[in-house]
């Protein structure tokens, strides 16, 4: 099945009519802004010293070149566009040209391997990859893994690696400078995003631009977007919280965007201050870092207005180290690459008095916690958990995937009853607030007990010289499995188990079933480029 018919059924599946007429789509996300704001700063791209900016005037004309020069390549309808880029205007100028001439945009995490890479361009049958000098030589073993993808664009200027078949500059330049005349459904595929491989080999997601748009227009009530805004995008632009949750919602109301190239916490404050930016995404890793960082007592801050995070929850010292340093509202967003990804919210008022929930169901989102079954079958919604018991985590709503890129086995199960099945354990309280335990191949039984490692692992940070903490089971002749946890000290601080263990005891803070038998102590946890700790790298570490 081709990847536009994929999308298409999946919303006659969902009941949609077909035929109808089109509504709009993530092309049009700079139409407004073009056309009302056309001299207000759109993107604004900082690098080696120098300040590069696009007013939305600017940026559309540069999308609709690059849109004609894909489309001289023979790129349309369905077809793939893989992007191996951190954050850059070429990042955005691909992104939203694929969008205005019906191809799937896939943005491709810029830290994996050759061999990944080459994986997700097969699976995805990628008609072109855009990348630049920084990963040009993962590339370059990756195409002769993959040989089948017929277009290497080279995003940067200067000289061209030998392997690429194009320069991305050149391919834009002299093309017309107004949109293409390309009819684009709203039930069409826009972006293919790979899982991020937490707990394995990644699946491509695809959505569609209905899902797209509507997910625009939850975060844009969520967060109070407003044109006056400067968006700062920190966090990788490939993964689905910053450039779906921040970047494209904010772009769509005509705020101004600043990318930052990767995180780096120094640069990120001083970004801050000098374009006066009052909104960011982070990871809770990525403001433990901004903490840290000592130009924060120096550098001006007051233009923030909210700052949203995601991922995981964020410790209640954090919170308060935040607020006492900083001042700015905090947003907390739990969501999957799935389901778009937003699909619950925490608010700023919320989040000491709820420390530690995942908030509530996102507008036009239900979600619910079902019982987990025994004989292998999707847990079914009309079988709910009730309030405090512990099951798997359902939702359904308007930004649902269209479903996974040619995996009807997996769509079968993921999309079970038509709710999204998202594998995470978790419990509602009386008042409806969600509270998430942890991934359902994560929770340890040890002894006939379960064990939910988020639940130790919010216990051991509270020590004061925890940076963090990554509890995993392991295998026990005894036990079955026993509790593991994984700790970075903070900088110059000792820890050892018997102090750690000290600690839980004394403050009676978890069950002697729930303490961890085993302590590593590390410089850092593996990652991926949004913040989550990929356990199943510590989990295979301890097999070898």
């Amino acid at each position: 099945m081709g990847i536009t018919e994929q999308a298409q059924q999946a919303d006659q599946a969902r009941g949609e009519a077909a035929g109808r007429p089109t509504g709009p789509t993530l092309g049009d996300t700079l139409a407004w802004p073009a056309r009302y704001l056309p001299a207000k700063e759109a993107l604004v791209f900082h690098e080696g010293g120098s300040r590069q900016a696009w007013t939305y005037a600017q940026l559309d004309a540069e999308v609709n070149r690059h849109a004609h020069g894909l489309m001289q390549l023979g790129i349309g309808r369905g077809d793939v566009v893989a992007a191996f880029l951190y954050n850059t205007p070429a990042f955005v100028f691909v992104l939203l040209a694929c969008a205005r001439i019906g191809a799937v945009f896939n943005p491709v995490n810029y830290r994996l391997a050759a061999q990944e890479l080459a994986f997700i361009l097969d699976d995805g049958q990628a008609r072109a990859l855009v990348f630049e000098d920084e990963g040009a030589a993962v590339v370059e073993k990756a195409r002769a893994l993959a040989p089948q993808v017929p277009h290497w664009l080279y995003a940067d200027v200067g000289a061209t690696p030998g392997f690429a078949t194009q320069r991305l500059d050149a391919m834009a330049a002299g093309q017309p400078a107004q949109p293409p005349a390309v009819a684009v459904a709203e039930t069409e595929p826009c972006i293919l995003m790979y899982t991020s491989g937490t707990t394995g080999r990644p699946k491509g997601v695809l959505h569609t631009h209905r899902s797209k748009l509507a997910h625009n227009a939850l975060m844009q009530q969520v967060m109070q977007f407003r044109r006056e805004d400067v968006g700062l995008a920190m966090a990788p632009l490939n993964h689905t919280a910053e450039l779906h949750t921040s970047f494209l919602p904010r772009l769509q109301v005509g705020a101004t965007q600043v990318l930052l190239r990767r995180f780096d916490a120094a640069e990120a404050l001083r970004l801050i201050e000098a374009e006066k930016v009052s909104f960011f995404f982070a990871a809770p890793t990525m403001v433990t870092m901004l903490l840290n960082e000592p130009s924060l007592a120096t550098r001006d801050t007051r233009s923030l207005r909210l700052v949203e995070y995601g991922g995981a929850s964020m410790a209640p010292h954090l919170i308060r180290e935040w607020s006492a340093r900083v001042g700015t509202g905090l947003v907390q967003v739990y969501g999957t690459t799935e389901m778009g990804p937003c699909m619950s919210v925490l608010f700023p008022h919320e989040q000491l008095s709820h420390a530690g929930s995942a908030g509530l169901p996102a507008m036009g989102h239900d979600l619910c916690v079902a019982r987990l079954r025994e004989d292998g079958q999707p847990t079914d919604p009309n079988e709910p958990c009730a309030s405090g018991e512990v099951g798997e985590i359902l939702v359904r709503g308007p930004c649902m995937m269209a479903g996974y890129l040619r995996r009807p086995d997996a769509n079968l199960r993921a999309l079970a009853h038509g709710w999204y099945h998202t594998g995470d354990l978790g419990h509602l309280d009386a008042d409806g607030y969600l509270w998430i335990r942890d991934r359902i191949d994560y929770m340890i039984n040890s002894g006939a007990e379960n064990v939910y490692p988020r639940e130790v692992e919010d216990a051991l940070v509270e020590h004061p010289g925890v940076l963090e903490a990554a509890v995993v089971g392991e295998p026990d002749e005894r036990w079955g499995q026993v509790v593991v946890a994984h700790v970075v000290p903070k900088s110059g601080q000792f820890l050892s188990a018997e102090l750690l263990d000290q600690f839980l005891v004394q403050g009676d803070r978890l069950a002697a079933y729930k303490r961890p038998r085993r302590y590593r102590f590390a410089h850092t946890l593996p990652k991926t480029t949004s913040g989550k700790i990929q356990k199943h790298l510590l989990r295979a570490g301890a097999a070898d």
